[in-house]
């Protein structure tokens, strides 16, 4: 089972730790707020009240066999980068930071922090490119070039397989899964669960009605392919 150390328990840090449990991780949660700590304590494995700018307080948990530390603590940059340097000291081999700017995550960088995230802005630009790109339902960035994206088919798709496509060969990008609607073939919400996904599909596989394809590759290559007639 793995274990993780979160610092913050406000909505960012508390979702984190939540998803973490349901994943059947071990979750040790710290916060100054006693209010959040009482909030988190029915749900993830242990929440403490602490300052983790503090370093006498981090050198007092047992923290060196964590696999990660995910600190989000709000506004507060100069804590923010003390306490990563604190759990760098530590040992735990992955930290992950939320940030608040720019400059924020490069200081964190420097001092080798493995993960910085800018929820703010990661969520713009997922959002802006999932709107402008033709046809896509979901976007998730892998690179500022490259990205996994959820779009839906162009009609000259429909009836044919992967391999009558050559998606690969006409696109430069690659069909990583295939979501599929129920059996009974009324066009469901997608957030549904009754859904299918298939991943990594076969040549053989037929592009369906309602379908959804799930593609990686380079945003102008798929912007491509969503052109396709």
């Amino acid at each position: 089972m793995k274990k993780f150390f979160i610092i913050g328990l406000g909505n960012f840090g508390f979702n984190i730790a939540l998803t973490l449990v349901e994943n059947n991780c071990e979750v040790l949660g710290m916060d100054i707020n006693r209010d959040a700590v009482q909030h988190a304590r029915d749900f993830i494995s242990h929440s403490i009240i602490g300052d983790a700018s503090n370093k006498e307080v981090l050198e007092s948990l047992a923290l060196k066999d964590f696999d990660g530390a995910i600190i989000s603590i709000g506004q507060d940059m100069g804590a923010s980068i003390l306490i990563s340097l604190y759990i760098k000291e530590i040992g735990i081999p992955r930290i992950v930071v939320r940030v608040i700017s720019e400059d924020h995550g490069k200081i964190l960088r420097m001092i080798g922090v493995t993960d910085v995230i800018f929820p703010e802005k990661d969520m713009a630009v997922r959002v802006a490119n999932k709107l402008a790109m033709k046809n896509a339902m979901d976007y998730l960035p892998i690179t500022d070039d490259y990205g996994i994206i959820e779009v839906t088919p162009p009609k000259s798709f429909i009836g044919k397989t992967l391999k009558d496509l050559q998606i690969s060969t006409r696109f430069s990008c690659q069909v990583i899964g295939l979501k599929l609607p129920p059996p009974e073939g009324a066009s469901a919400d997608l957030e549904e669960k009754n859904y299918k996904i298939k991943i990594a599909p076969t040549a053989n596989d037929v592009i369906s009605t309602d379908a959804i394809m799930i593609v990686i590759g380079k945003h102008t290559d798929i912007d491509r392919l969503q052109q396709s007639r």
